[in-house]
């Protein structure tokens, strides 16, 4: 399911604050602020997704800046503020740049990351708001599909490896996923079976067909 930046509700509230933040920013240096979390399905799916904090990321060498802009711009109110997060906190699909929908506001380019994303990274946690988020977003859209959904998250099996002991320990993707079948496309599943198998076996199929001169032959052409 493909968004567009004329998709974006700019009077949503979520819309109006970012705005107020890309109009705020000193022309140069020109910046790039990713939009995750609930902020993107208020701009791309229905203004009545209600989040008190719009997560936002930049590169890792101006989160520091922006976050500092922000406080001194006095743009959080008590109803609605920014979170700058680093760039490592959000995770989800390992393409999901391809699908982000991107706009220039004010000589800054805002991208927020897809619907189907941000129910990725939904899924790592999955309260009851997550829940309510994939149920709303479904009924909207009709998207995704229990068949798009199981494709989709293929593209994030790295979320189900096993986390290092200095991780934060919340979240338990395999048990989670479980729980989301079953409340939302009412059937037990085995994410090992229906995610992470074939996630693997179509990365063997590629690796397989890869050439082993290529690097020899790139080499070469690079002089």
């Amino acid at each position: 399911m493909v968004f567009h930046p004329e998709n974006l509700d700019w009077e949503s509230d979520a819309g109006r604050l970012i705005d107020r933040l890309a109009a705020s920013l000193p022309a140069t240096p020109r910046m790039e602020i990713n939009v995750f979390g609930s902020a993107p399905l208020q701009l791309l799916v229905e203004r009545s997704f209600l989040s008190a904090g719009v997560d936002l990321f930049t590169t890792e060498d101006d989160s520091g800046t922006l976050a500092q802009w922000i406080a001194a711009q006095r743009l959080n109110t008590p109803a609605l503020h920014f979170e700058v997060c680093e760039p490592l906190a959000f995770r989800s699909t390992f393409d999901w740049q391809s699908r982000a929908v991107e706009s220039e506001r004010h000589g800054h380019r805002i991208r927020f990351v897809h619907p189907w994303d941000v129910l990725v990274s939904k899924v790592q946690r999955l309260e009851e708001k997550d829940l309510h988020a994939f149920r709303r977003v479904i009924q909207q859209t009709g998207h995704p599909t229990e068949a798009e959904f199981l494709r989709h998250l293929q593209k994030a099996v790295d979320l189900y490896r096993p986390r290092f002991d200095e991780e934060d320990a919340t979240g338990d993707m395999t048990a989670n996923t479980r729980r989301l079948w079953h409340e939302i496309w009412n059937r037990e599943m085995d994410p090992r079976v229906e995610i992470i198998r074939p996630a693997i076996e179509r990365a063997n199929r590629a690796f397989s067909g890869f050439d082993p001169t290529l690097k020899a032959q790139l080499r070469e052409i690079g002089g």
